[in-house]
């Protein structure tokens, strides 16, 4: 390998590929250009198990495949590539179900992150709030407890309730990519989840650059936003800061919150760091979030994460070591102050800590030429102090001036391991995860994954994994003027499968999922029709069985994209005459479609449709039960683009339908927004 000279000193020249395992690693996030490589070795090699290397393939015309000569006329010459892959690349993992980049939602009229991950399928947003206030995300007919977020591959679920799981730090606009996991995919990481993840990933461009947008809109609505990130020494440092506010759609819909998020990332020949430090302030109006006989209710939380995650090479094993944490308090008012009177018999609100630290550090080893091992560990705690949820103490704890009566915590130990085997265009692992927690005891994960590639643009896989998941906090303790917690709650299990088929090529993607899963002990809060109090409880079975289908051609002509995807899901489970709160509650249809149109250069017209059909019912203010049923949503955006500075404006929910994701709370109509982006540097 020979050094090109560049600023900074990190840009590297290949001149010849050396087939190593660690080839790739050393090239994580450096510049590299590729001068000449034999195509046999890019078929054979590049193709493998690094993904960042398989960026090059695609760039090879079908004509070269597969030649056995190192003559000249059988090189090619590659345009520049930076390799840039997540910290998890380095430990052995399927692919994930669906990934989606800049480019991906660039093509739609998204607005905030919840709007982002409902362009995947499969995916269920249940938004209370506009904008990322407050929003539930479920996958595959799940509830919004059984679904894990990721920051950066870090796991930042809420132990307090689901609820929290979307309070991060981040605007849209530091998002690289979006990845969807199944169960089996993240048991290969040394993860459990009862039914996936998304991977939220932030842009870690290595050089300067400073983005920036400013937008209003309807309902007072208005966002500041400014991202940049500068080269110091061998750190590339960013530092990310957002606001938004708003007036509400409808009473008691207001809300102000603010992010500050910072990374910084240093590479060296054996050695990579990642940090990350990220907190967010956030204050709504929750009208009847969580109940409509109390419709003037008041939250207001504060998150804090911070990780460091170290990849390092000793001979030839590949280390991947992280340690995180994540703070939550949450601040609920049944009566708003200053809003509403409370009544004599209202105890005060609710005040809730919530704290998860954690130690995760896994090896690779390359067994033979086929074969990878992977073995790991996990510390990980999980506490809360609270005036509502937990045990009674004998003394208050007393934190940042607030007194919590009670409080609990727990920590559970993981050990891993998997092995992946990969030869000619088969791929296939297994690995298998045991737990054992101070609250619940021994639990175990297992998965068994398989794939067959029959050239460099169709790919078929098939899954199955056993997880399981631990009541939240909320689960066990919560009670409330008509909430009842049940302490002695199980976790719950599942069994599942998917078969994934998927073509890729420079202009078209398409892929089909099918899945089923199997669940037992499944927690589900749930009422009489003639009763408001909800209880927690186990139910005895669940099962799910579903589709994902998507797909995308790009034309790059006056049509410039197309794309769209299909999900049906369907569940079994007899409720017994009672009503769900969440369980019963999930997309069985859910259809998108999206088209760009590119009249001239600078101008950019994006329309995209979306119908949900919701099964499950509600109750509304006048004690009518309601069902769900469909919804169409109409959006469209218009894009100018210029030098450096790109205007929008933007309509959503066109036809003003009415519907709600959640009971108790309308989805606002027709809204209006209009702003500017500013792009400097790396683009």
């Amino acid at each position: 390998m020979k050094k090109r000279i560049k600023k900074n000193n990190i840009a590297y020249r290949f001149k010849r590929f050396c087939r190593k395992a660690y080839a790739a690693f050393n090239s994580l996030h450096r510049e590299v250009t590729i001068g000449r490589v034999a195509t046999y070795i890019a078929d054979k090699q590049l193709r493998k198990a690094v993904a960042a290397a398989a960026m090059a393939l695609t760039l090879l015309p079908t004509n070269h495949a597969m030649a056995q000569t190192d003559d000249s006329e059988d090189m090619i010459t590659l345009p520049e590539v930076r390799i840039s892959v997540s910290t998890d690349t380095v430990v052995n993992t399927p692919q994930p179900a669906v990934v989606l980049t800049t480019k991906d939602f660039s093509n739609t009229s998204v607005r905030c992150i919840g709007d982002l991950l409902e362009l995947l399928p499969g995916i269920d947003i249940r938004s209370r709030g506009t904008n990322d206030v407050q929003g539930d995300i479920a996958v595959h007919g799940g509830t919004f407890d059984q679904m894990i977020v990721l920051l950066n591959g870090i796991n930042i679920t809420d132990v307090q309730t689901g609820h929290h799981n979307l309070d991060m730090p981040i605007d849209i606009s530091m998002v690289e990519r979006v990845e969807l996991l199944t169960s089996s995919t993240l048991l290969a990481r040394g993860i459990v989840s009862y039914c996936g993840a998304v991977n939220i990933v932030v842009s870690d461009t290595y050089a300067d650059r400073l983005l920036a947008e400013a937008s209003a809109g309807s309902y007072g609505t208005a966002k500041l936003s400014v991202l940049g990130t500068k080269l110091i020494g061998s750190w590339a440092t960013t530092v990310a800061a957002s606001y938004n506010r708003s007036d509400g759609y409808m009473r008691n819909t207001d809300y102000r919150y603010g992010n500050l998020f910072l990374q910084a990332i240093h590479h060296s020949p054996n050695s990579n760091w990642h940090l990350q430090l990220g907190g967010q302030m956030k204050d709504f109006g929750s009208m009847a979030f969580y109940s409509t006989s109390y419709p003037d209710q008041y939250e207001a939380t504060r998150t804090l994460t911070a990780s460091a995650t170290n990849l390092r090479r000793i001979g030839k094993v590949r280390l991947a070591s992280d340690i995180y944490s994540r703070a939550h308090s949450d601040r609920f008012e049944l009566f708003r102050e200053g809003y509403a009177d409370a009544p004599e018999w209202y105890g005060g609100h609710n005040r809730h800590l919530a704290a998860t630290s954690g130690l995760r550090s896994r090896a690779l080893f390359n067994v033979g030429r086929h074969g990878e091992l992977m073995t790991g560990i996990e510390l990980r705690h999980e506490g809360i102090a609270s005036n509502v949820l937990g045990t009674p103490l004998d003394t208050p704890l007393c934190l940042f001036g607030t007194q919590y009566p009670k409080a609990a915590s727990r920590l559970a130990t993981s050990l891993f391991a998997g092995y992946n085997f990969s030869m000619g265009g088969w791929q296939a692992s297994a690995s298998a995860l045991t737990v054992y927690s101070n609250f619940f005891g021994w639990n175990y994960g297992l998965s068994a994954n398989a794939a067959y590639r029959f050239n460099r643009h169709l790919r078929m896989q098939a899954a199955v994994s056993r997880t399981y998941r631990m009541p939240t906090f909320t689960d066990l303790y919560y009670q409330s003027v008509n909430q009842r917690a049940n302490p002695d709650l199980n976790g719950e299990q599942a069994w599942s499968g998917e078969a994934e088929i998927r073509y890729t090529d420079r202009h078209a993607t398409a892929s089909a999922l099918v899945y089923y899963r199997s669940g037992k002990d499944v927690i589900d809060w749930i009422r009489r029709p003639d009763e408001e109090i909800w209880y927690s409880m186990n139910h005895t079975e669940v099962d799910a069985v579903g589709v994902d289908i998507a797909g995308r051609y790009n034309f790059d002509k006056f049509i410039n994209a197309i794309g769209g995807s299909y999900s049906y899901c369907g569940i079994k489970q007899d409720a017994g005459g009672m009503i769900s709160g969440s369980v019963l509650d999930y997309l069985r249809h859910k259809a998108q479609a999206y088209v760009v149109l590119a009249p001239w250069d600078k101008l950019r017209m994006k329309i995209d449709a979306t119908y949900r059909f919701r099964e499950g019912q509600y109750v509304d203010a006048g004690g009518n039960v309601c069902n769900y049923g469909g919804v169409f949503l109409l959006n469209a955006k218009a894009e100018y683009l210029l030098k450096d500075i790109t205007l929008f404006a933007q309509i959503n929910n066109i036809a003003n339908s009415e519907y709600r994701d959640h009971g108790g709370v309308p989805q606002p109509g027709t809204m209006i927004f209009a702003g500017a982006k500013l792009s400097l540097g790396n683009k």
